[in-house]
């Protein structure tokens, strides 16, 4: 086990350091392909560090040069995304622990089914999630369920648009401009990506 100040970065910050502990959150497990203050994490991103803090729970703490001052709206839109989304446990300003998905990043050259039930249920809930044009960085994959992730630059919007995006990243332009102008609707794209044999389960 590890000393949850590792886990505080570019810098520590004493704010952050207290609300962990009195959270009662004072250690992590070094584990993982990245690495912060010597230390194994889950991963880096723009906003936060994500570790391992037991079998079935991680951790994301804001970074101390993140130019957002809190996470709290990430996690309520988590919150409100799953089971799209891995379940959050709690959060704090500074931090959200959620379910571990020990999962893989999404590799497929067809599109898995469940990614786009997925983010069709994004879209039932307004949720506008500004990164899944890149599936491949926030989708994982586990035991046959997709789980989309990183809802730090997500947005509540009236009308949502995130399985156009899905099919622009596997260049599907045209799908996804009909789709987006309701030119068909969900089920009938279902329809034309079976016929075409562009869906696909995962490996």
């Amino acid at each position: 086990m590890v000393k949850i100040d590792k886990i505080i970065y570019p810098r520590f910050d004493i704010e952050i350091y207290n609300e962990l502990k009195s959270n009662g959150i004072t250690e992590f497990i070094s584990f993982g392909k990245t690495f912060v203050n010597d230390t194994r994490v889950l991963g880096k991103g723009k906003q936060g560090v994500i570790a391992l803090l037991d079998d079935k729970k991680v951790i994301k703490v804001r970074r101390t040069d993140s130019p957002k001052n809190d996470m709290e709206l990430e996690a309520k839109l988590q919150m409100k995304a799953y089971p799209a989304s891995p379940k959050v446990f709690s959060f704090g300003k500074n931090f959200i622990i959620m379910e571990y998905i020990n999962g893989e990043h999404l590799r497929n050259k067809c599109i898995p089914l469940d990614l786009l039930f997925k983010a069709r249920y994004l879209e039932e809930n307004h949720i506008q999630h500004m990164e899944i044009s890149r599936p491949w960085k926030n989708v994982l994959i586990f035991e046959k369920r997709a789980y989309i992730i990183d809802y730090d630059s997500a947005s509540i919007r009236e009308r949502a648009f995130n399985v156009n995006k899905i099919l622009s990243a596997f260049r599907m332009y045209d799908l996804a401009y009909l789709y987006k102008t309701n030119k068909i609707s969900f089920d009938e794209l279902i329809s034309i990506l079976g016929h075409k044999r562009s869906l696909c389960s995962f490996p």
